[in-house]
């Protein structure tokens, strides 16, 4: 699995422009079938840019963006029939982490049924990962459900931060947190090896101490370093996936309605006292005694809560995990250590 990175010191200013319409005479590309998102796509700016891009090329693109913010399978299937009706040369996804998934599926559906495209993806979100991995998220049956594949891994990734600039606190922090934990789990996963972790402390440098100035004080600075270290955290879990708090993340979105990253979060002091090594203690300037407190902490200082509100289904939750990722976590998730958990989340409760 091979991918080719435009990374955001070449895709300043006009250079995604130029990059992008380059990349299209070369593939001498009539048609683009593009994936979107239907309100972020312009306030973000893409819209504006592949106006030029259009003007500089004579592409026709082709939208789809008849999907909801949590994707279904059978949404990705819709787009798998507008592709093949359409036939376009090839497949273009610009948007958070749902509308690269989907156009990654929609890809890998495509290819199920003998149609070859390339997918290339413009991330407008900083901490999915979705960009550099060779996996999706779908909902299946109102289950969140991941797909794995060598053809969803994106063929090109632009990274443009700029299209991040004008993310609100909140996304800002559900999806830096996102890549965080992505990082950290994929340093202590099961399935890490010495690349992984190289890119999950590559990532964590760019994001650990960077994040919480981003939430006090926006800079294009501070936005250029999270969005880089995003990408290096999707290279990380796309080697060694990620563990349990990912795991137990699905129902509380699913269910609940917690956006992804602001799911993983919730148990995430949890299991940095569980899973943390005192390398990566001593990384993030924790110690072993205090790092539930200091998560929640941090958690605080970018604006994620872990209060629970009264009503939740604390152990049903607890239920609905994802086995494979749970599988990858460093300690063995016992019944013991659910019980623990559930009382960590009761705790928790408003």
């Amino acid at each position: 699995m091979t991918q080719q990175l435009y990374d955001y010191n070449a895709t300043r200013g006009e250079g995604l422009i130029e990059i992008l319409s380059s990349l299209l005479r070369e593939r001498v590309t009539k048609q683009v079938f593009l994936v979107r998102g239907k309100h972020s796509f312009v306030s973000c700016g893409a819209q504006e840019v592949l106006h030029k891009v259009q003007d500089l090329t004579g592409v026709h693109f082709i939208d789809f963006m008849d999907f909801s913010p949590n994707p279904k399978d059978e949404e990705a299937h819709e787009g798998l029939q507008r592709v093949l009706e359409a036939s376009p040369d090839i497949i273009l996804a610009i948007g958070g982490g749902s509308v690269l998934d989907i156009a990654k599926l929609i890809r890998h559906y495509a290819a199920e049924q003998g149609c070859a495209l390339p997918l290339w993806a413009i991330p407008t979100t900083s901490g999915t990962g979705a960009e550099a991995t060779h996996f999706a998220v779908v909902y299946r049956g109102g289950k969140k459900c991941s797909i794995e594949a060598d053809d969803i891994l994106p063929d090109v990734v632009l990274l443009y931060p700029p299209f991040t600039y004008k993310n609100d606190a909140y996304l800002t922090a559900c999806t830096g947190f996102d890549a965080i934990a992505q990082a950290i789990e994929s340093y202590w996963a099961k399935g890490a090896n010495e690349e992984s972790r190289t890119y999950s402390l590559k990532a964590l440098n760019l994001l650990w101490k960077q994040l919480p100035l981003l939430i006090k004080g926006s800079t294009d600075e501070l936005r250029d370093q999270v969005s880089e270290g995003a990408y290096w955290a999707g290279r990380a879990i796309n080697i060694s996936k990620t563990t349990a708090p990912h795991a137990f993340s699905y129902e509380f979105t699913s269910h609940y309605g917690y956006p992804h990253g602001h799911a993983v979060a919730l148990t995430f002091p949890f299991f940095m006292r569980l899973n943390g090594t005192a390398e990566l203690q001593e990384l993030l300037g924790f110690t072993a005694e205090n790092a539930v407190q200091q998560m929640e902490t941090y958690l605080l200082s970018i604006g994620l809560s872990v209060k629970l509100p009264g009503t939740v289904d604390v152990r049903g939750a607890l239920q609905a995990v994802n086995l494979q990722r749970l599988a990858n976590n460093p300690v063995p998730v016992t019944e013991e250590i659910k019980s623990d958990l559930a009382i960590y989340l009761e705790n928790h409760k408003q």
